[in-house]
């Protein structure tokens, strides 16, 4: 048995000679152009915007390129280079990791630096910092918004700090939704993609160790079961996703009373999902920078490329705002601009200076 074991990480670790990796790695380069058409959400309408000779020609640059790579990390950057020809965001490839596979990551603690952080400001503010919306975080977002509610209803200025948050589910920042209720909400849904390899891909995701297999499979099961009952080649609303959701708070908190929400290009997928509902409410505003626009077509999936070495993850849903409201082109933009913050102390004091935004309104 543990020759066997052996043998297994000695083809799957051990790195591969010049010659070896080109072949592989053009032979998943191949593979991509027909099976993002066919399953990826986003590749059609991105053909039919630029034209097919855009994404020819990338390809015969990648396969170049694909000739002269030394290693799986330079087969990397030449996929990503060409996937780049479709979107910046939600497309992507990265090399399995075969251990990592089958360990199963410790739940995150306080101590994590992508951990939520509360702070007091001031009398007037408090401050919510949130670098991620990952669903191994949402207990701790949960938790915190919890512990912290006395301090969050009694002052009248909140600023919800997410930066560089890339994402995650939209579950995560559910506790945050009461906290700024002040009206009625219209949040358009997501209709998925029925092909066999996007319900494999379904059905892969919940087995990842970076996610909640509990959370994930109670989200996948309506999905999957749309898309098996669908023909192949059409979009599906799942039972558990609305057209256009409409929420109307039942109870207001009377604090905060403003929200200043702070956003830059780090800020994307479920983040930006959240930023579009945050903003409808009247208490908020939005400050920074336009956010990384990676939102349109979105519930990535893994699919394992024909070398086994790598796996790409691809869009299986697009959302029904398009296309009123596209946000991959340019992303959200804020409500007052700030200038990029030149290295990390000014990226913390751009928290003061949107408190000072906030103390300096007239109060209501």
């Amino acid at each position: 048995m543990r020759s066997a074991v052996f043998l297994l990480c000695s083809a799957l670790c051990w790195p591969a000679g010049a010659g070896e990796s080109s072949a592989a790695c053009r032979g998943d380069l191949d593979a991509l152009p027909s099976f993002l058409a066919a399953n990826d959400t986003g590749a059609p309408e991105h053909i039919a915007q630029q034209g097919q000779a855009v994404f020819d020609a990338a390809l015969a640059d990648a396969r170049f390129r694909a000739d002269s790579i030394a290693d799986d990390r330079g087969c990397e950057e030449v996929l990503r280079a060409y996937l780049r020809t479709y979107r910046r965001g939600h497309l992507g490839v990265t090399t399995i990791d075969r251990e990592r596979d089958t360990t199963a990551m410790p739940a995150p603690t306080v101590d994590d630096a992508k951990a939520p952080r509360f702070r007091v400001l001031s009398p007037q503010t408090a401050l919510l910092v949130l670098p991620t919306f990952g669903d191994r975080y949402a207990p701790l977002i949960a938790a915190l918004v919890e512990s912290h509610r006395s301090e969050l209803r009694s002052r009248p200025n909140l600023i919800i700090d997410v930066r560089r948050n890339g994402g995650g589910s939209d579950s995560s920042y559910a506790p945050l939704l009461p906290i700024l209720a002040a009206n009625t909400t219209r949040t358009p849904g997501a209709e998925f993609l029925a092909t066999p390899a996007n319900i494999a891909a379904s059905e892969a995701v919940c087995k990842l160790p970076t996610v909640d297999a509990q959370t994930c499979e109670r989200f996948m099961r309506p999905v999957i079961d749309a898309m098996r009952a669908a023909p192949a080649g059409s979009y599906v609303l799942p039972v558990s996703e609305a057209a256009v959701n409409v929420e109307t708070p039942r109870r207001n908190w009377p604090r905060p009373q403003r929200v200043a929400l702070m956003i830059d290009h780090g800020c994307g997928s479920s983040c930006e999902e959240f930023v579009l509902i945050a903003r409808q409410s009247f208490k908020v505003k939005t400050f920074g920078r336009p956010t990384a626009g990676s939102l349109d077509y979105s519930n990535l999936r893994p699919h394992d490329l024909p070398s086994g070495r790598r796996r790409l993850f691809y869009a299986t849903s697009r959302s029904l705002r398009l296309p009123l409201l596209a946000v991959d082109a340019a992303g959200i933009a804020p409500d007052q601009l700030l200038s990029a913050p030149q290295g990390e102390a000014a990226f913390a004091v751009e928290i003061e200076t949107v408190r000072r935004v906030l103390e300096s309104a007239p109060s209501r």
